[in-house]
């Protein structure tokens, strides 16, 4: 398979409104405890997670954020996370390719969670600098990667978690995860 397009992804959730399981894989669910505990209790002002999906864990993330805006490119996924989210008038779900979709504000907490590595690296170098120039000091990264490689992803976990790791704007605050996925946390020099 070829690295995934939107018209792929957006395929998949045509084809199955939970295509990875979100709402019943137990990795799913050990994965979002750990990610969220990353997070930290907050509150945090301005939220970003990139690739929502269909606000899974955003429904997770959303009560310790005075305002959170999640971000994916399949209209179909979109549309099931603003259901999802629809009691949550302080989230904001917008439909949009990263980085261009980000909007421009100052953010305090980013998640990624597997969606960096479906990135190119010249897309991934773009983000990453583009999540640079909203983020405040002190702001949080947080990144989530299935550790194992695949044909429809141009950048494997380790690969991405090492670029944002060498970024001289992000200083490490813990690293781990599992045998399944990378879990690091940055913050914002």
């Amino acid at each position: 398979m070829a690295r995934m397009s939107v018209a792929d992804f957006e395929a998949r959730y045509r084809a199955n409104p939970d295509p990875w399981d979100y709402t019943t894989s137990e990795y799913e669910r050990r994965k979002y405890e750990a990610t969220l505990a990353a997070c930290g209790d907050g509150p945090f002002e301005d939220a970003l997670e990139l690739g929502g999906s269909i606000g899974v864990f955003s429904s997770l993330l959303a009560p310790r954020c005075e305002r959170l805006t999640t971000v994916d490119a399949a209209p179909t996924a979109v549309a099931a996370a603003r259901r999802r989210l629809a009691g949550a008038p302080h989230v904001d779900v917008v439909l949009g390719e990263i980085p261009d979709a980000i909007p421009i504000r100052r953010f305090d907490l980013v998640v990624a969670s597997e969606i960096l590595y479906y990135l190119t690296l010249s897309e991934l170098a773009r983000t990453v600098g583009w999540l640079e120039s909203v983020t405040v000091p002190g702001a949080r990264v947080v990144a989530t990667h299935w550790r194992p490689a695949g044909p429809e992803r141009p950048l494997d976990a380790e690969q991405v978690h090492a670029i944002l790791l060498q970024q001289p704007w992000l200083a490490p605050l813990s690293s781990g995860g599992t045998n399944d996925y990378l879990l690091d946390v940055l913050e914002r020099r």
